[in-house]
């Protein structure tokens, strides 16, 4: 197991280092993407701005170029008033149009008028129809800035320009001057398109307001379209530049990491942006390599751990051939002390006299001596004193041939103390002579030792406490049985009394069930007992529900008739004619649960029901009332050990309130469940579930036992309570015994020295020797007196009781207080005359044997009369002292005699298989058994001959 073990870790240390690895292969690929991800984008943000940083430049020049030119076409129409010619004018500014290709016209327009005041290229003198607005706008904007129009469509070559303005400040009292230069937008976007940011790249220029000026890749039809409240637009509020991360493009749907750039002078914005999926389509690429990478070296990785878990399976099946490697220990001993010297656990190597020749580092840690001092240390110097023997023990075993032994013992530490180690001492196999023969490892067991110490303190003062409840309940069975025997017993000798007057009567009946009562509340509390031991066996026998539950309810009816109560009883025609079970067990439930309906019913009904469950076909038993109902949340308390709805309920009604406890132990020991529907005022029904097997019915009927005549034997009555003596006295002489009385075990003792008798009644808890040393004493004296029957007559009844009983040598038990038919039927089966010869019952109904004949078949019921004797010779050969072979064997032959008309055999095989059961003499049984079954055989030869 161990070596299983080790290997198992290894294999696990193998998958754990595979898996390991993969996942930090993973780890460190994720980790490389997401940082090439992240340097991807920042490349493409880079050459965005480094991009739109160089076109802003660009607009910069531009638009200070056009406004240097504007400016230098105002001044020059305002110098036409004072002379100037406006040829030079025109020569002036056709040179200066040659160096900014983009401009197409100029024209200087009247402030107020707009009306063009001079002109130079395009429209010339006529001026366009826009020129009002843009004069508004520039007056409008002032010095600070350009006036930027709308962009215009001209040409069939869907050429675009814009107009751009700028006013003059005037001399006090002239109108104000507007310059107006068209750009062709055109010239712009064969500029733009010479600049490469990948297929998807994007450049614009846009006015402030988000109206599209230039765009490439061209796109005609989107020139002069606003883009305002987009991502650009919102990332450029308040903004001179910047970045943006934008969504689908309105564009063109492309989405694009962008940079923008405000333009120095006018209300432009340049703009650049280099789409995502090809700034991001070489980082997945390889993204993909490398999960290809990761996958094929996980493969690789996986593939070796197989490979590895072959080869330390392989190696298990070949470690007790490489353990001969042991002997090899000199010449790997660098190694061998490498891995000692940083194991946790101390390792040891010594000689067989005891040397050690190497200990290791980890002595240190466990006991505090450099390796050194451990080496030099004498055993016994070592170890407890209490603990030095085993220790030589186990050496002294592993001497002799066995290959491991194993001991905890205290060792010392350097401090002092002692510390609790577990040591496991291995030869070395195939050691050379002067070499290390032993090895042994040593490890610290101190808190298991303290946990294993606190455990068995734990379990000792369980064991205190239920030794503590059972003698209590021992006790207080006791005390309480033994007065009680007096009162019943006093009180059924009177009711046997033909003389006694109706009023005493009545007395007398009612102490008898007070006293009943009293039985009742100890009874249930030993039930109760029973149950929490284990100590209840359930019968398997055929009984007839219907049968059952008529019983129960005649009993509870002279409880309700009283009390004008209708007591009802309904079987569902599913219920089966025979089952098998307990029935004494579930009539004990329905008459507890009976009383209790009865009980708490003041007027009204009470209903006993009995059906099959749909699902799973289990018994359904309820008992319902019409009585005072019980609240919701006191359903949860009714069935826990005395325990009641109130105290109310205590004083009212009476009650151990264990009954209920006990049903649903004996309900759950079945394996079925217990509950209740009630709700106050409304009644109660309780109702049980069971799984009780269907059955065909009995062979034969068991008759109504009636008291057989009893012959007279000689009984010793060993008791010490005077009452006691005078009750059992009456009682047994009334039957024709005769009784001698003994006070304690050691006159029982010269009792049984000095006369023979047929039984004793032995009490067990008396003054001086008690009835348990008596009857060992008594069994330890020759033949035939250390073999006269006992049977225990004591208030003592718990199972453990019993058990000590059988184990004195008592013969069986009585208790107390007894019943007249009990005490009878104990002393006749029991005693030792064996109440006369083996009787053999008439074995063949004559009539049924004919019936049965004729309905069959004389060659059927040939063949069943052989088989029956079959049966007979195989049957009831149990060893001795095998009970419960003889109940079986008893049991499997009642059907098969009753159905031949053998009844008289069917009913002492039942007889039988009931009396070991209950514990009968089983040598009796024995005798009885075998002279029918030979009785039998022959009666079978003669029919058969017949």
């Amino acid at each position: 197991m161990n070596l299983k073990r080790s290997y198992r870790s290894l294999v696990v240390g193998v998958w754990a280092g595979v898996l390991t690895t993969c996942l930090g292969l993973a780890t460190v690929t994720v980790w490389t993407d997401t940082r090439d991800y992240e340097r991807t984008i920042r490349d493409a943000r880079s050459t965005a701005e480094a991009v739109v940083q160089a076109l802003g430049q660009e607009a910069n020049r531009l638009v200070s170029s056009v406004d240097m030119l504007l400016s230098a076409a105002a001044a020059r129409v305002d110098a036409h008033t004072f002379g100037a010619s406006p040829t030079y004018t025109r020569q002036l500014l056709s040179g200066l149009m040659a160096h900014i290709p983009a401009v197409m016209a100029v024209r200087v327009l009247d402030g107020t008028t707009a009306g063009v005041l001079f002109g130079q290229g395009g429209v010339g003198a006529e001026g366009r129809s826009t020129d009002a607005e843009l004069v508004r706008a520039a007056l409008a904007v002032g010095q600070s800035e350009l006036a930027i129009g709308w962009p215009t469509r001209i040409g069939p070559a869907d050429s675009w320009f814009v107009s751009v303005a700028r006013m003059v400040m005037p001399r006090p009292g002239e109108t104000p001057l507007v310059a107006v230069a068209d750009l062709s937008l055109t010239e712009l976007q064969r500029l733009y398109g010479q600049l490469d940011l990948g297929p998807n790249g994007a450049i614009g220029l846009l006015r402030s307001d988000g109206v599209i000026l230039v765009r490439h890749p061209y796109v005609p039809d989107k020139v002069g379209l606003s883009v305002a409240g987009g991502t650009l637009m919102r990332a450029a509020a308040g903004a001179a530049g910047g970045t943006y991360e934008g969504s689908a493009s309105p564009i063109d749907g492309v989405p694009r990491y962008g940079s923008f750039q405000r333009v120095s002078g006018a209300p432009l914005l340049v703009t650049t942006g280099v789409s995502k999926d090809e700034t991001l389509a070489a980082w997945r690429d390889g993204v993909r390599q490398d999960a290809a990478v990761v996958l094929g070296i996980s493969t690789v990785l996986v593939g070796l751990g197989f490979g590895l878990t072959r080869a330390l399976t392989r190696h298990r099946d070949l470690e007790a051939e490489a353990r001969r490697a042991a002997g090899m220990l000199s010449a790997g001993e660098a190694r061998y002390r490498l891995l000692a010297e940083n194991t946790s656990e101390l390792i040891v190597l010594a000689h067989d006299d005891g040397r050690r020749s190497y200990v290791s580092p980890a002595v240190r840690r466990l006991l505090g001596y450099t390796p050194e001092e451990a080496v030099a240390m004498r055993l016994r110097d070592g170890v407890h004193r209490e603990d030095l023997a085993l220790l030589v023990t186990q050496a002294r075993r592993l001497a002799a041939g066995e290959p491991q032994v194993s001991v905890v013992c205290r060792a010392r530490h350097r401090t002092g103390g002692w510390v609790w180690v577990e040591g496991a001492f291995r030869r070395i196999p195939g050691a050379a002579p002067g070499e290390p023969a032993i090895i042994a490892t040593f490890r610290d067991v101190g808190e298991r030792q303290r946990h294993a110490r606190a455990l068995e303190e734990a379990r000792i003062t369980a064991e205190r406490a239920s030794q503590a409840k059972t003698d209590f309940l021992a006790s207080m069975s006791h005390e309480i049985r033994t007065p009680l025997n007096g009162v019943i017993g006093y009180a059924d000798l009177l009711l046997a009394d033909r003389t006694l007057p109706g009023r005493h009567r009545r007395y007398v009946d009612r102490i008898a069930a007070a006293g009943g009562a009293l039985l009742t509340v100890v009874d249930d509390i030993l039930d109760f007992s029973r149950i929490e031991a284990g100590g209840i066996a359930l019968a398997e026998v055929p009984f007839a529900p219907a049968a059952l539950v008529d019983n129960a309810a005649s009993i509870v009816r002279g409880l309700s008739e009283p009390k004008g109560l209708a007591l009802d009883v309904a079987l569902d025609s599913a219920v089966p004619d025979w089952v098998r079970g307990d029935p004494d067990r579930l009539r004990q439930i329905l008459l507890n649960l009976l009383n209790n309906a009865v009980k708490f019913t003041p007027a009204g009904r009470v209903a006993v029901r009995v059906e099959v469950e749909a699902e799973g076909g289990a018994l359904r038993f309820s008992v319902s009332d019409t009585g005072i109902g019980i609240a919701p949340e006191q359903h949860g308390r009714l069935f826990q050990r005395f325990s009641q709805v109130d105290g109310s309920i205590r004083r009212q009604y009476g009650g151990s309130g264990l009954g209920l406890a006990i049903c649903k132990g004996l309900v759950e020991l079945m394996g079925g469940a217990i509950g209740v529907d009630s709700r106050p005022g409304a009644g109660s029904t309780f109702w049980f579930r069971v799984r009780l097997p269907a059955c065909p019915a009995p062979a034969a009927e068991e008759a109504e036992g009636r008291p057989a005549p009893v012959r007279p034997a000689r009984l010793l009555l060993v008791e010490d309570v005077p009452i006691n003596q005078d009750l059992a006295r009456a009682v047994l002489e009334a039957d024709g015994h005769g009784v001698d009385v003994a006070g304690d075990g050691a006159a029982a003792i010269e009792a049984v020295r000095a006369r023979p008798y047929d039984l004793v009644l032995m009490d067990v808890q008396m003054p001086g020797m008690d009835g348990i040393t008596a009857t060992k004493m008594i069994r330890a004296m020759p033949a035939p007196v250390g073999r006269v029957p006992i049977v225990a007559m004591t208030a003592n009844v718990l199972p453990a009781q019993l058990e000590t009983f059988r184990a004195a040598g008592m013969d069986g038990h009585v208790g107390k207080p007894f019943k007249r038919a009990e005490l009878a039927a104990a002393i006749a089966r029991h005693r030792a005359d064996g109440g006369g010869p083996v009787p053999v019952p008439a074995l063949v109904d004559v009539e049924a044997f004919a019936q049965a004949r004729t309905l069959m078949g004389p060659e059927r019921i040939d063949g069943l009369l052989g088989m029956l004797a079959a049966e007979l010779e195989q049957r009831f050969r149990a060893r001795s002292g095998d009970r419960a072979g003889l109940a079986h064997d008893a049991h499997a032959m009642i059907s098969a005699a009753g159905l031949l008309g053998f009844t008289g055999l069917s009913d002492l095989c039942r007889e039988i298989e009931e009396a070991c059961l209950a514990g009968a003499d089983l040598p009796d049984l024995q005798r009885r058994i075998e002279a029918a079954r030979a009785a039998a055989l022959a009666q079978i030869e003669t029919l058969r001959a017949a």
